[in-house]
């Protein structure tokens, strides 16, 4: 398909009227009628149709300058929307990353906590036994000097 028009007529037109003729042919010869055709066969039954077509595209070029121009505007929209939904499925993907991370960083955080109570544990039971050993070494010097100051248990002084 092809069409030839002055530089004034816009390419936005241009290709409204190629797709609107496009659209017809496609209709009216579509079943393999167009691929038999003998060359020119097919300008007496199509060429008034084209014309038909100019005409319509010429009649309402500002409502399908209007109508593509919206067009663009939802093609872009569209874009947009889809861009914003791969955005927000990575932000997905990111937070159920995030996710994990935060629930590895808990668990571990009460495997700390829990190792550190039970080494808090182990150092109050050293430090009791070195104060149990400390206080038997007190009482037991006590009692050697208690013996060897009284002799013995007999201390009448």
């Amino acid at each position: 398909y092809c069409v030839v028009a002055k530089e004034s007529v816009g390419k936005q037109i241009s290709i409204a009227l190629l797709e609107r003729i496009k659209a017809d042919f496609r209709k009216r010869y579509g079943g393999g009628k167009a691929d038999t055709a003998v060359a020119k066969s097919l300008n007496k039954e199509f060429g008034p149709k084209m014309k038909e077509h100019m005409q319509y595209i010429i009649d309402h070029a500002d409502e399908i300058d209007k109508l593509l121009k919206v067009k663009a505007q939802v093609s872009e929209v569209k874009s947009i929307m889809l861009e914003n939904i791969d955005k927000t499925i990575e932000r997905g993907a990111n937070l159920t990353v995030l996710n994990d991370k935060a629930e590895d960083l808990r668990d571990s955080a009460q495997e700390f906590k829990k190792r550190g109570t039970q080494l808090q544990r182990k150092m109050w039971y050293q430090n009791m036994k070195i104060k149990l050993v400390v206080l038997g070494i007190i009482l037991l010097l006590i009692l050697i000097i208690w013996l060897s100051v009284c002799r013995g248990f007999n201390c009448a002084n």
